[in-house]
């Protein structure tokens, strides 16, 4: 989502049912995981958060304050509420001159919120409800593939769209919006993403935390006309946060947006989301490897939308390897790449689903740095490429995806494919800035190994049931 700075009106907050109050010991039904409410309150709720009704199978709900200044921990054997904005840590308001002092002299809090394996974090349906992480502070959520964090609405099932907000998480990173030639911290306050306040920094390797085997799904609530919350925006995040095994699922917005910063992605699966599956601007130049995207039939957005916004002190060039992109919907360009907008994309598979009206997989018609800045590698595609002909070989007849998402066509194994070999990359091309520490040398293209199979493949156990 692009519209940032709109201020949402008393109307509007009123329309949102009372969304920034959480009052402790509410006896209101709570409707947890499709049950029908109970008014038996939970018992085992911290003292910092508010006991609510217990859920269909009797188990205990406690609801997150509005607030969170300490450090906490949600553990699994509790299902944890969302009724409105949840904000961690101080970080977004305005920064002094000094990064780590607010302009009102307060000190930045450094809380951490660690989420164990295995914890459900559900969000009143119909709201505004969604989880920010402010510069300063850190989200600790580690799951497993045997026990994913699971973040959704409280409605039965995980098959709804546009039912609460998303995850924000805001870091110290780098941002093109920010005025670093002014000399002081109050200059790297870049107004965020979903009217979150304020973010960026000087630190290109900051850390705001883990996500790790968390899935997020259902979310993109509209919270004033034309605007909805992405399911995870990444607002000048920086490098030293980890994110690997993680699912955005059926968002009414964009899957992941990264605004700035330079955070790094392992295994991305983004499925059924309406809008775009993979945005960056403003400067963004982090590495993603292994990302599986698969459209909806009702998407109205691109498996990539390319571009750099703010100024262009700095331009967003990220680098993907091992992806594929499945397109559908009504749209008829897999992704667009925009005019100020760089990018490396390496060993990857673009497609579409059968009877969707896509034509042209990659379109650069109106990007200016096509060959130097903007480089395409052993990309394998099955459909039209517009605009700069030599990014990509020639389309194939079919990149023949198996039952497991793994291309079978000639074209994506390792003979024709080669070994992927970053360092030679940024030795090629000067605009790269990949780390080649962090990309794993494969030999195929795509996200999925056509080598392996059912059970072994890396998304397999962990991702919502059916989305793929």
């Amino acid at each position: 989502m692009k519209t940032k700075k709109l201020l949402l009106t008393t109307a509007i907050v009123a329309a949102m049912g009372g969304l920034y109050g959480c009052s402790e010991g509410d006896d209101s039904t709570v409707t947890i995981e499709g049950g029908v409410g109970s008014t038996a309150i939970s018992q085992n709720c911290p003292s910092w958060s508010s006991a609510k009704p217990i859920d269909a199978t009797g188990g205990d709900v406690c609801a997150l304050p509005a607030t969170i200044l300490e450090n906490r921990t949600l553990s699994s054997n509790i299902t944890w509420y969302l009724e409105s904005r949840v904000t961690v840590g101080n970080g977004n308001g305005v920064m002094s001159p000094t990064e780590g002092t607010l302009e009102n002299g307060n000190p930045v809090v450094e809380a951490i919120l660690t989420i164990d394996a295995g914890t459900k974090i559900k969000a009143a349906s119909g709201t505004f409800a969604n989880l920010l992480i402010t510069r300063g502070s850190r989200i600790e959520a580690v799951g497993t593939a045997n026990a994913p964090i699971i973040f959704s609405s409280d409605d039965e099932g995980y098959d709804g769209s546009g039912e609460w907000g998303g995850l924000i998480l805001h870091g110290y990173g780098l941002h093109n919006d920010a005025d670093y030639a002014c000399g002081g911290g109050n200059c790297e306050n870049v107004d965020a993403e979903g009217e979150s306040g304020f973010a960026a920094g000087t630190s290109a390797n900051d850390n705001s935390g883990t996500l790790k085997y968390v899935v997020v799904t259902e979310g993109g609530y509209e919270f004033a006309p034309g605007n909805e919350i992405n399911g995870v925006s990444f607002v000048a995040v920086g490098s030293g946060t980890t994110v690997d095994y993680l699912q955005v699922n059926n968002n009414s917005d964009d899957a992941v947006e990264f605004y700035g910063g330079s955070v790094n992605a392992k295994h991305l699966v983004l499925t059924n989301n309406l809008d775009d599956s993979v945005d960056w601007d403003e400067g963004y130049q982090g590495n993603i490897q292994y990302v599986l995207v698969k459209q909806s039939a009702d998407v109205n957005g691109n498996a990539i939308e390319a571009d750099t916004e703010g100024t262009l002190d700095f331009l967003s060039k990220p680098t993907i390897a091992n992806a594929t992109f499945i397109g559908d919907g009504a749209k008829d360009t897999l992704m667009v790449f925009k005019k100020t907008s760089a990018g490396f994309l390496h060993h990857s598979v673009l497609t579409s689903a059968t009877g969707s009206a896509i034509t042209t997989c990659v379109d650069t018609a109106d990007a200016s740095m096509p060959g130097t800045d903007l480089v395409f590698t052993n990309v394998v595609a099955d459909c039209a490429i517009s605009g700069d002909v030599n990014l990509v070989p020639a389309p194939i007849a079919d990149v023949m995806l198996d039952a497991d998402y793994a291309a079978q066509a000639t074209e994506a194994q390792t003979a024709s494919v080669g070994t992927l070999d970053i360092a030679n990359i940024n030795a090629t091309y000067a605009a790269s800035v990949a780390d080649p520490s962090f990309f794993d040398a494969t030999d195929y293209a795509g996200a999925v190994d056509p080598t392996s199979s059912g059970a072994d493949n890396w998304y397999q156990g962990w991702i919502v049931e059916g989305s793929l």
